[in-house]
Parts: structure tokens; C-alpha cells; sequence
């Protein structure tokens, strides 16, 4: 169904969402989209796009977008970028075709092919602008902080789950090794003796391939005697509760063992919670350790149970650093820095390739 609300000819910004399911980048680009539609005309096209996001069907970025005019296609994945250059190059559509890397390693000999090919580089973070061999804008990830905020008053939101105990601590993601799932459960199962005001969240789904994994801790935790200070969330069918759980807890881990960026440090300082988090991803650049937050090697669980207990140790501490770390995020990291420091890019490409245009909404 086209979008009525939006006009394809008047757009100046396309940015492509092509990949088969939802992800992190799915999730960046739905957060700062509509902060850039204030300044820019801009609509995203692909799948797995949050209602209430501009967009367009293909059929309209077709029928429209042939018209001679110079548009920007905002890549953020292989497939976006090779899209870009399939309809430059040989359907003739006059995009400027710009690309953001997330990825801290080094990239495939394909990605290289094709991010050489396009017209401006943003990196979402200083270690992932050194895997590329060309110039990149190094612009991070931003949060809406009116999504994202500390609550009035973190223990009722607590006493209202009706979990056990005093505080909360929990990770957000799905349930799988790859997001450090096991090493935090490990590693609850030998703090929470230890802390008996505090019970453990984990705030995601389990799709069927990692049933099996997740009935292991589940099995793990039952041994130790501790089920009833683990709360499984499931997955949420409504993406609004995800701030309410930030405003609950009192601590978030962020335990992963390979990040592209990683949202959930930043969503969760911006709602007033310190961090604990593994050395992948943004968050070696984002935490002042021992002021907002901890950093632990991934994989690591004597390290990361370790962490843990420092943070937990001492309530108001924990509030003091969670007080510092939303001040971080309200100061450098809102959504509103990411947005107007992409607009900047997107004003010296269309300068540069078409000057006529003096109004980029």
C-alpha cells in the first residue's frame, strides 16, 4: 500500500532497508529517521520498518524517483549498496550513494568492491572507521532521550513487576551465545547468593533455534536453586515496554561476544543505568570505567561475575553512576547529535554533485 502522506518526487534522501530480518541496523535507522525528516525529506524502503517511519513501496521509488533528479541512497548493508549501484549503473537513476559501517574487523573482498564505490563513507565509531581503507565520517549512534529516560522513581517501577528483591539487573537482546547470554547467566548464578536483594531480567525473545539453548539455562538456574530470581520476558509484542524495563532495573550487563554498536548500553544509560559491558562494539568508547560503567573482556565469566559484583555492591553508587551516565548520553549521544551531523554529510554531497539545490527539504 503506497504512503500517501509522502510525495516520492519531492524526496531528497532514500534509505534503503533490505535485509530479511530485523536487526541492529534496522533498529539505528528506525530511531534516527524521524529526527532527520524534520530538517530533511527522507523515507526509508525496504522491510521490517516501525509503522509511523516514512516510507515508500518500490513501486513508487519506480514510478517517481526517475525524474532526473540527484537523490542520496543511504546504504547501511551489502545488499543496499549493491541496489545503489545496480540502479546507477544500469537502470540510470542519479543517486549519490553514501554507506555507514558498524563493523570493527576486517571487511569481505565484496564489501570492499562496493563501499569503494560509493560517494561518502560514515563510520558509527572510531574503531570501525580504522577497518576502512578509505576516509569515513565517524558520526555514533544517538538515543532518544524522550524515549529513553530515568524515572521518577526507579524502586516503585521496580515493586510494580512484582519480581523478587530490592533492585534488578538484565540484559536486552535476543537469547542466543552470540549476545554473551550464557557467561551472564553463568555468572548471576554465582553473584545472586551473594546479593539477596537483587533478581535477574533478560528482556528478549528465543527464536526456535535456540529453544534447546535457552531450556540449558533454564536447567542451570533450576540446579542452583535460583528460579525463582530469573524472570524470562519473552519476546514483547509491544516495542514500548523495552523503555519501561530500562526504567526498572537498576543495573544493565551487556555481555555480547561480537557487537556491530550496540544500542542497549545507550538506551539503558540514557535511562539512568550504569553498565557493565564486554569490549566489543561502541562501548570501549562510550564508558568511563568505574564512573558510568565497566568494562570486562568478552567471553570472560570470572571477569564479568566480577564486574557485577563491584557495580552491586553499593545502592548508592549505583545511583551516582547511573545519574552520570544519562548525563553523558543527554550531553553527546541524544539522537538529535546523530541527525544533524548525518544532515551535514548529506549537504556537502548534494553541494557537490547538485548545486542547483538550494532547499533540501
Amino acid at each position: 500500500m503506497e504512503n500517501k502522506s509522502i510525495d516520492p518526487r519531492a524526496l531528497r534522501v532514500i534509505a534503503p532497508c533490505l535485509g530479511n530480518r530485523f536487526s541492529g541496523i534496522n533498529a539505528s535507522l528506525i530511531a534516527v529517521l524521524p529526527e532527520q525528516a524534520r530538517h530533511i525529506s527522507i523515507a526509508t524502503l525496504g522491510f521490517h520498518i516501525s509503522k509511523g517511519i516514512p516510507r515508500i513501496s518500490f513501486g513508487q521509488f519506480w514510478r517517481h524517483c526517475r525524474d532526473g533528479k540527484y537523490r542520496i541512497w543511504h546504504a547501511r548493508r551489502n545488499i543496499d549498496m549493491l541496489a545503489g549501484l545496480v540502479l546507477r549503473n544500469i537502470f540510470r537513476f542519479r543517486l549519490i550513494l553514501l554507506f555507514t559501517s558498524v563493523a570493527q574487523r576486517r571487511h569481505s573482498w565484496i564489501t570492499r568492491f562496493y563501499y569503494h564505490r560509493m560517494d561518502g563513507l560514515i563510520a558509527a565509531s572510531s574503531r570501525a572507521a580504522s577497518f576502512l581503507d578509505r576516509d569515513a565520517v565517524v558520526i555514533p549512534h544517538g538515543v532518544n532521550t524522550d524515549v529513553f529516560y530515568p524515572p521518577e522513581d526507579r524502586d516503585a517501577a521496580w515493586t510494580e513487576r512484582g519480581l523478587k528483591g530490592k533492585y534488578g539487573i538484565g540484559v536486552f537482546g535476543r537469547i542466543r551465545p552470540q549476545k554473551g547470554t550464557g557467561e551472564f547467566v553463568d555468572a548471576m548464578i554465582r553473584v545472586l547468593p551473594r546479593r539477596p536483594e537483587w533478581s535477574v531480567v533478560l528482556v528478549g525473545q528465543t527464536t526456535e533455534e535456540y529453544h534447546s539453548f535457552e531450556r540449558q539455562l533454564r536447567a542451570k538456574i533450576r540446579k542452583a536453586g535460583l528460579e525463582d530470581r530469573f524472570h524470562f520476558t519473552g519476546f514483547l509484542k509491544d516495542s514500548s515496554d523495552i523503555p519501561g524495563w530500562y526504567r526498572s532495573l537498576s543495573v544493565v550487563v551487556c555481555p555480547s561476544r561480537v557487537e556491530g554498536y550496540g544500542l542497549p548500553c545507550l538506551e539503558a544509560m540514557a535511562s539512568g543505568c550504569p553498565v557493565v559491558a564486554t569490549r566489543t562494539g561502541y562501548w570501549p568508547e562510550l564508558i568511563t570505567e568505574g564512573v558510568d560503567g565497566y568494562l570486562v573482556p568478552c567471553e570472560d565469566t570470572d571477569a564479568l561475575a566480577g564486574a557485577i559484583m563491584k557495580i552491586t555492591e553499593d545502592p548508592e553508587r549505583v545511583s551516582r553512576m547511573g545519574r552520570q551516565a544519562q548525563a553523558k548520553i543527554a550531553g553527546r549521544h541524544r539522537i538529535q547529535n546523530e541527525a544533524e551531523s548525518i544532515l551535514q554529510v548529506y549537504k556537502k554531497l548534494l553541494l557537490k554533485f547538485a548545486p542547483e539545490v538550494t532547499d533540501n527539504r
